[in-house]
């Protein structure tokens, strides 16, 4: 899930002006250095270049600090995710400004490239168990009709379904919160319409999103 924080893009096997663009952002995070991976579509090896690596994680894993997870999830959720950005329908000044770099192609090679990737969870210190498990019954079975299992849109094991449902497995715990806070300062400003995730986020409490975000930083996607 491509998030409200200040994010940049992994590029692999791009157009340099493009990745050169890119790189200008990695400041805004902790650089951590480059790898090689093998190329996806043609087999081949290719210099992956890591322009923000501390925000979404070494291939897409996500990071302890709140950058989302991307890898693994669907493409065409990734891809519309960009091009909001791209279109400015999604705010963050951080993407909106990469997305405008980014041609509908490549940002269809990023969102491919993330969907296949796999790598473990961002590693960090372990949650309390009482919060796991509590997160865990309201990723489940929810808490009744006021509160739907979050699982009930997001498939089993919040694997994802779709491009409008995202992966939300493996998602670092301080994203999660983040993001669900975000949704109820969105239902703060206007009524938001039954049965969306910001309709959802406005009955939680703050128990109830810092389980739900331990229960999730723990599933492995």
């Amino acid at each position: 899930m491509i998030g409200p924080r200040s994010v940049n893009m992994l590029r692999a096997g791009l157009r340099p002006l493009s990745v050169a663009a890119l790189v200008g952002f990695a400041s805004t995070c902790h650089a951590q250095s480059a790898a090689n991976v093998q190329d996806t579509a043609d087999g081949a090896e290719s210099p992956f270049i890591a322009t923000c690596v501390a925000c979404h994680g070494a291939l897409g894993a996500g990071t302890v600090t709140g950058g989302p997870r991307l890898a693994g999830k669907d493409p065409d959720y990734l891809a519309h995710a960009l091009s909001m950005f791209k279109a400015g329908t999604r705010r963050s000044a951080v993407m909106q400004t990469v997305a405008l770099t980014l041609s509908d192609s490549e940002i269809r090679e990023l969102a491919t490239f993330f969907s296949k990737q796999d790598p473990p969870l961002a590693e960090g210190a372990p949650p309390q168990q009482s919060l796991v498990l509590a997160g865990k019954q309201l990723a489940e079975t929810g808490t009744g009709s006021d509160i739907p299992a979050c699982f009930s849109c997001h498939a089993a094991g919040g694997k994802g379904n779709g491009a409008r449902f995202p992966s939300i497995a493996g998602e670092p715990a301080a994203f999660v919160v983040a993001r669900l806070h975000e949704f109820q300062a969105r239902a703060k400003g206007k009524t938001p319409a039954p049965g969306t995730m910001t309709a959802v986020a406005a009955t939680l409490n703050d128990a109830q999103i810092e389980a739900v975000a331990a229960y999730l930083s723990v599933t492995g996607p």
